[in-house]
């Protein structure tokens, strides 16, 4: 009976040493919490402004501007030589887009404001610009064909004492009108206000070969006469390009 007693108590104290060691190996650790942290991520790159803004709107292809116009004519007088004449006008440019560079144009523009003369023109053809809208400065190229009508007007008002000793009645005592064909060049610059909105400038010479008719009080056929005329312009107004602002789903890159 002793002896079972002292094997129970040398086993007792044997095993109960390994009973926390046993404890220890079956405990569950729990994660330790804001000690370990993922590394932050890598920014992004930044995106090129120009990317950013084709993703945003669509330009349109054609555009128009509203411009003053300062002439400068020099044309042949009998008896006279060359004479010159400076008018101011109005014009109107439309343009369709063909290229990012290149674009189809048309011309009108009338002048009848400071001298006897009044001018009428509708201008075809096309301009080249190097740099597009996404530079705020943007020289141009233009080159077109034309045709011109020109009226100077001789007139005296009625009561004005002529030939004779007598009044006239009519202001219209002589004219003459002519027409005719001939190219422009020109070049000018435009400056970027907003998104849709630039300001131009252009400096352009018009070569015409005119055919002129004149009448007199008297009536009859007109007679044709045949001379060049030289038109130097400057211009300054206010471009239209209108864009168009694309939804998500209408991007395929977004």
């Amino acid at each position: 009976m002793r002896r079972g007693i002292v094997v129970a108590t040398l086993l007792t104290s044997l095993t109960l040493p390994a009973v926390p060691s046993a404890l220890n190996a079956q405990r569950i650790r729990l994660p330790r919490i804001g000690r370990r942290t993922e590394p932050p991520a890598a920014p992004l790159p930044k995106e090129m402004p120009e990317v950013s803004r084709s993703l945003a709107y669509r330009r349109l292809r054609w555009s128009a501007d509203g411009y003053s116009l300062l002439s400068s004519v020099r044309i042949p007088l009998a008896g006279v030589g060359i004479t010159s004449y400076n008018t101011l006008g109005t014009g109107t440019h439309a343009a369709y887009a063909l290229t990012d560079h290149f674009t189809a144009t048309v011309d009108a523009s009338a002048s009848f404001l400071g001298s006897p003369l009044e001018m009428e023109t509708i201008e075809v053809g096309s301009r080249y610009s190097p740099m597009t809208w996404e530079h705020s400065v943007r020289p141009f190229f233009d080159l077109r064909g034309g045709f011109m009508r020109l009226t100077d007007n001789y007139a005296a008002p009625p009561g004005t004492l002529v030939g004779g000793g007598g009044l006239t009645t009519d202001p219209q005592l002589e004219y003459f009108y002519g027409r005719g064909f001939g190219g422009v060049m020109g070049v000018g610059t435009e400056f970027t206000l907003t998104r849709s909105f630039a300001l131009s400038t252009e400096i352009s010479t018009m070569r015409n070969r005119m055919t002129t008719y004149q009448r007199g009080t008297g009536g009859g056929l007109p007679r044709a006469q045949g001379f060049w005329m030289t038109n130097y312009r400057f211009a300054f107004g206010l471009k239209y390009s209108p864009v168009r602002v694309l939804h998500l789903a209408q991007n395929p890159r977004q």
